[in-house]
């Protein structure tokens, strides 16, 4: 990884290390220093964070940090506060599937993915981006490691599906114009459909008057042997029987 890195440098401005090496490296900057690789930096040993030397780096410097997803001694949460507490600018490169040896599980891929860590770095060393600070590199399930590139925490929590699903709820109605000219959000009502009525014609009553609506006899609904709704009246036939 790093005989990558320092083949393309031109000026020994840039240092760095892996595990304790990165502590050292940053110990060692000095005022010609300008990038920082921290690769797994141990910044915590069970609930003791070591991360003063980290706060006291110049704002001069860029750091990068490369760090495993599986590293027990840099956990990503923890680091993230560390780097909003820094002075200086920092960057971070997470290894999916990657230990605090930056050994792969299955460790076939890891020799590949030094490889293309180390490519990353050069390139971040020659051109960054100050508002896009994180990148992750990951095996697919062909064997093949691939760069994601480089993008900015917002960017990152704008992509995804919960994000757009809430902007998409909180997006306010249009303001609907009225005859005053004044606007208005109250949504438009839709008209409810009336249930058409059957008229037989005049009541027989004045010219001009109400339509009487069309009654249907209780026999016709009941047929002849049936009481109707109000139980009182019977058919005729029954009315014999008895």
């Amino acid at each position: 990884m790093f005989s990558t890195v320092i083949s393309d440098q031109k000026a020994p401005t840039s240092q760095g290390g892996r595990s304790m090496g990165a502590r050292a490296a940053v110990m060692a900057a000095t005022e010609e220093t300008k990038h920082l690789m921290l690769i797994s930096y141990p910044l915590h040993t069970g609930d003791q964070v070591r991360d003063q030397i980290l706060l006291d780096i110049s704002p001069s410097v860029k750091v990068i940090f490369v760090s495993g997803d599986r590293d027990s001694m840099c956990d990503l949460t923890r680091l993230d506060e560390v780097r909003s507490k820094m002075k200086c600018q920092s960057w971070r490169i997470i290894v999916e599937g990657a230990d605090h040896g930056m050994d792969m599980k299955p460790k076939k891929p890891t020799q590949a993915v030094g490889i293309k860590t180390g490519e990353v770095v050069a390139g971040w060393i020659q051109a960054n981006d100050d508002s896009r600070r994180e990148g992750s590199i990951l095996c697919d399930e062909g064997g093949e490691v691939k760069w994601t590139g480089w993008e900015g925490a917002e960017e990152a929590m704008a992509d995804s599906p919960k994000a757009k699903q809430k902007t998409a709820s909180n997006i306010a109605p249009a303001p609907k114009s009225t005859p005053s000219g004044k606007t208005s959000t109250k949504a438009m009502s839709t008209p409810k459909k009336r249930k058409p009525t059957t008229n037989s014609g005049n009541s027989g009553n004045e010219p001009g008057s109400k339509r009487a609506r069309r009654t249907t006899p209780a026999a016709d609904i009941y047929g002849p042997n049936q009481d109707n709704v109000s139980g009182r009246t019977r058919s005729a036939g029954k009315a014999r029987a008895a």
